[in-house]
């Protein structure tokens, strides 16, 4: 329940920035078309773009879409390809909390130096933290997948 919840919840935060990274180029374009640019719009679209990837990659990752090599898994035993899927996941979610301490240290190293964007001076701490998020949600997503293929009875 609780997944499911959560899961439409980033689905339709993720959609709405798909749909702000749309609208903006496709915008700009039209306005540029007619002499008119549209002022800030590559800033704003990095925005949108970092909550894309925020979301679309823990996604990626619990619906088991992850980039990974499955040659070998395919050749072991079960119990060892199980040891071996559940331990690389397990290993990704290390990494991907190690790059969410990163991210958040950044961001605040972004914030003392008053970092920003040159034109609507968006400061680069919201980016950093945003990505943080999305960091920390693939970890999540990884140990979820570990669950998933620990409790399964074949190597997914």
């Amino acid at each position: 329940m609780i997944s499911r919840i959560l899961g439409g919840a980033v689905f339709c935060i993720g959609g709405a920035g798909l749909l702000g990274l749309m609208f903006i180029s496709v915008g700009d374009a039209i306005m540029r078309s007619l002499g008119a640019p549209f002022i800030g719009a590559h800033e704003t679209s990095e925005a949108f773009l970092a909550v894309c990837v925020a979301l679309a990659v823990p996604i990626s990752i619990y619906r088991g879409k992850a980039v990974s090599i499955d040659g070998f898994v395919g050749l072991m035993p079960a119990g060892m390809a199980r040891a071996l899927t559940v331990g690389g996941e397990l290993l990704a979610a290390g990494f991907c909390v190690v790059l969410a301490y990163s991210m958040v240290q950044a961001g605040f190293d972004a914030r003392d130096f008053a970092e920003q964007s040159a034109l609507l001076r968006i400061p680069y701490f919201y980016m950093y933290q945003i990505l943080s998020a999305g960091f920390g949600l693939s970890a999540l997503a990884f140990v979820a997948r570990a669950w998933i293929s620990y409790k399964a009875e074949t190597v997914l």
